[in-house]
């Protein structure tokens, strides 16, 4: 099954580089008529939609070179109530560090797809 999805996503990249992948503006919906609510209710889930391929690449370089830490080195705790996330919405992310000299990357790709 790896072997078949590495192929379907070769497949889709090669797509993209040769220019034979859709690309559609944002100025193509604004004439749409919004979805009620029943429709809306009614195509949760993906309901409905052909499988879409889709390639995400993020490349992340850092270092933490040369540092020296001398004297006594204090670190914190990490702690996260109960509620931290008790009236969030959307998209979290949370990073935490305990350490001295640390490099903390982080990628978040959100990936929206709209049947047009």
């Amino acid at each position: 099954m790896a072997d078949i999805v590495k192929g379907m996503l070769n497949t889709g990249s090669a797509l993209v580089l040769l220019g034979l992948a859709t690309v559609v503006s944002a100025d193509d919906f604004l004439d749409l008529a919004p979805l009620s609510a029943d429709q809306l209710d009614s195509a949760s889930g993906r309901q409905g939609v052909p499988l879409q391929l889709q390639l995400n690449d993020t490349e992340q370089n850092a270092a933490v070179i040369g540092n020296v830490i001398s004297g006594p080195s204090m670190t914190g705790d990490n702690i996260i109530s109960d509620q931290a996330f008790g009236n969030m919405s959307g998209i979290a992310t949370v990073i935490q560090n305990t350490g001295n000299q640390v490099v903390i990357q982080d990628s978040t790709q959100v990936n929206i797809h709209i049947n047009h």
